[in-house]
């Protein structure tokens, strides 16, 4: 069984041209709009990779998930929940619960 690298800047890079263009708008304006600078695609074709807070300001401005770009899922939609930080903190101490029951 192969494996996908889903680490690759270049398959990233393409990623994130084919939504632009499926999104009808230009990479340099979803740069713009990520506070990048219009060199960043030429950069993850050249090898080098994203850093966490802009890969999401890149998702964010495409209106897409960060899996998507990295190719993790085909759905592009975004899963959000308007949770407060309280409510967050109860997902999360539950969850790491459930996951202390393992054996």
């Amino acid at each position: 069984m192969t494996e996908t690298n889903l680490y690759d800047s270049i398959a990233l890079a393409d990623r994130i041209k084919l939504q632009c263009k499926s999104r009808n708008v230009q990479i340099k304006d979803v740069m713009d709009s990520a506070n990048l600078s219009n060199g960043t695609l030429y950069n993850l074709r050249s090898g080098k990779m994203l850093k966490a807070d802009s890969l999401a300001r890149i998702a964010d401005a495409l209106d897409c998930s960060m899996d998507f770009l990295m190719g993790r899922t085909v759905d592009p939609a975004v899963k959000r929940m308007n949770l407060t930080d309280d409510e967050r903190q109860k997902v999360t101490d539950y969850l790491q619960f459930i996951l202390s029951q393992r054996k």
